[in-house]
């Protein structure tokens, strides 16, 4: 606000508030008032004038303040709906809602982006293992495993909901299996002749795939499609849900749930560099 119409409002209605209290005649205070309120539109102008709000919002563009930017649009419309600049400013509050946007999803990248490199080395659940041969020595021929063993229910027609115990066997993204043992105990699930299975997966977005794998001896094995669709839900992180479905014995189901599958393209990464 200009200091000067500032100081001569501050006055004018001191003087008003006196000529009020000391019973001055009517007439000279309505002229007083009046002239009270003059400056008080002239202030008004100042501050608010189509030409004021016209510079304040593109200056507020300029320097990026969409806030401020689309504050000023909306006083501009509301004081001067006359004004012609209001279906400039519109398609320009278009243009700002986009710009927000892609700002938005800049910033977000740039975060998850900073997180990535703060767990560069982080492999949450997952950890690099070796198989062993036949005196129990390790091969250099390794895998990718969960850490820690992922717990689940099974049921089929003599229980239900017993506990399950799962482990994941990833050789690489074209060749993965899993491991079901019953009861949580120590043998695996067991084929003595191919069996297949349905398995059911939500990923942490929601979606769901229907794929299918094969159990040949004591794990179910993917084929290389269905090992690639596992490879890029786990990548993905966050809860990963399964649902297994021993296809001629459709009674027999096994359920389990990743939690936090995070970490694992660090894990996959490390493990190409060992190779």
């Amino acid at each position: 606000m200009n200091i000067e119409l500032r100081t001569t409002s501050f006055f004018s209605l001191l003087t008003l508030i006196i000529i009020s209290s000391c019973g001055v005649p009517q007439a000279d205070y309505d002229k007083l008032a009046k002239e009270n309120q003059q400056l008080k539109n002239q202030i008004e102008e100042c501050e608010n004038g189509a030409e004021k709000l016209i510079a304040k919002v593109e200056k507020a563009y300029s320097e990026k303040n969409y806030t401020l930017a689309k504050e000023y649009i909306k006083a501009l419309s509301d004081k001067h709906p006359e004004s012609s600049k209001n279906d400039d400013f519109k398609l320009l509050l278009s243009k700002i809602e986009k710009e927000e946007l892609a700002e938005q999803k800049r910033k977000e990248a740039e975060e998850k982006e900073r997180i990535r490199l703060a767990n560069i080395n982080n492999q949450g659940m997952w950890r690099i293992s070796y198989y062993v041969d036949d005196f129990g020595e390790p091969t250099k021929e390794g895998y990718i495993t969960n850490t820690s063993t992922l717990r689940g229910t099974f049921s089929n027609t003599a229980t239900q909901n017993s506990d399950l115990d799962v482990r994941f066997l990833i050789s690489n993204s074209s060749d993965i299996s899993i491991k079901l043992f019953e009861y949580a105990g120590n043998n695996p699930v067991k084929a003595y002749s191919s069996e297949s299975y349905k398995v059911l997966v939500q990923d942490s977005d929601g979606k769901r795939y229907n794929l299918t794998a094969t159990n040949y001896s004591d794990r179910l094995s993917f084929d290389k499609t269905s090992s690639r669709t596992v490879h890029n839900i786990l990548l993905k992180g966050g809860t990963v849900k399964f649902k297994i479905i021993e296809i001629d014995t459709p009674t027999t189901e096994y359920e389990f749930t990743i939690q936090k599958a995070d970490y694992y393209d660090n894990t996959y990464r490390i493990f190409r560099e060992k190779k």
